[in-house]
């Protein structure tokens, strides 16, 4: 049995969440023995945390920031809070930390010093940090998700401590459709589609979608953990009938019964920016690789997010083009999308990834 501790955001609407659970999850399943230092306290406005109760594994200590990538001042990286002495209390073979930048690493530098494991970091930022304390930790390992995080972080790391390991999937999981429709108290009868978290411009999207529910009657379901954009959705429900919004910020397992229950998921976004309003040329769709595993063909805005995959979603450039994507999927014209997928989802899957972490993390 391995003794592994996982320093991430945790249970949260995040990426580096959705990673840290898809493999710590697997590390559980394999019988190691697992302890996840997790965020007490989110610095922005746009990270919350899932409805849901923490394992008994998890233990939150420190100030998480999304964007501590960019943080340059002292007094903040000084008074950032992290309580090490639950990562001091026990012994560990290995620590991964997730997002480095996004943890307060001035103070956990002095946690490293003392740690008499192995060491793993992840690499999640998309940019060379100007935080300075990005730079200080020896890490025993590094990951990065592809060849351009590679290059971009190759003057930074030693080459030999660089591996490259994909952004895990979570495993195949179909479900009875008609069962979780029932649980769900949705309607069994109508092609339903499903989008969750973030929604870009609204309103012209549901246009769109109205032009098609004109040819084909569906219902559009939106999940949202904003209660900003749950307000304002719910005021565009007279104008487009077949919308339907529900706030809620479902755990893992709770997504996988809606990802089941719809007939087709639309993920809508802009070409993803840095805070700064720069272009994003390193992006990867953590949405994406977390709801393959549903088996429920992905229709995408063909942006850098979505770069990683070839041929197992459906992306399109225009309004136009996305329904008429969306009309294939309801008619079940794109069944050879499945078998992509599968093949995907078996390279990526997380048990494969988390076994992979340990092997480079503990080499």
């Amino acid at each position: 049995m391995v003794r592994v501790a996982l320093m991430s955001s945790w249970n949260a609407i995040c990426g580096v969440s959705i990673h840290a659970e898809l493999i710590g999850r697997e590390i559980v399943k394999m019988g190691h023995y697992l302890k996840v230092f997790a965020p007490i306290q989110y610095e922005d406005d746009r990270t919350r945390l899932c409805f849901l109760t923490d394992e008994p594994y998890v233990t939150r200590n420190y100030s998480f920031l999304r964007y501590g990538d960019r943080l340059t001042e002292e007094g903040i990286h000084s008074g950032l809070f992290l309580d090490p002495s639950p990562m001091l209390q026990e012994d560990f073979d290995l620590l991964i930390v997730e997002k480095p930048s996004s943890v307060p690493l001035k103070k956990l530098i002095g946690v490293l010093n003392q740690f008499r494991g192995k060491t793993l970091a992840i690499i999640h930022e998309d940019r060379k940090p100007e935080n300075k304390y990005f730079y200080e930790p020896s890490w025993d390992s590094v990951v990065v998700f592809d060849e351009g995080y590679k290059e971009l972080f190759s003057d930074v790391f030693p080459e030999e401590k660089i591996h490259i390991v994909p952004y895990p999937c979570h495993p195949i999981d179909v479900r009875d459709k008609r069962l979780v429709r029932r649980k769900l108290n949705l309607p069994e009868d109508l092609d339903l589609v499903l989008s969750f978290g973030r929604i870009h411009r609204p309103e012209e999207l549901l246009s769109s979608l109205s032009i098609l529910w004109k040819r084909r009657e569906f219902t559009y379901l939106c999940l949202t953990g904003s209660p900003e954009l749950y307000v304002s959705m719910k005021g565009l429900k007279k104008k487009h009938p077949f919308l339907r919004i529900r706030f809620d910020r479902p755990s893992i397992d709770k997504l996988y019964d809606y990802l089941n229950a719809a007939n087709a998921i639309l993920m809508h976004r802009e070409e993803p920016r840095h805070i700064s309003g720069e272009r994003r040329t390193l992006a990867i769709s953590s949405s994406a690789h977390l709801c393959l595993g549903a088996l429920v063909p992905i229709v995408c805005s063909d942006v850098a997010l979505f770069s990683t995959f070839k041929g197992e979603v459906l992306k399109y450039r225009s309004l136009e083009e996305m329904t008429e994507l969306l009309e294939l999927v309801l008619n079940g014209k794109v069944d050879d999308l499945k078998a992509r997928v599968r093949r995907f989802v078996s390279e990526r899957s997380a048990d494969k990834i988390a076994r992979k972490l340990l092997e480079i993390g503990l080499g």
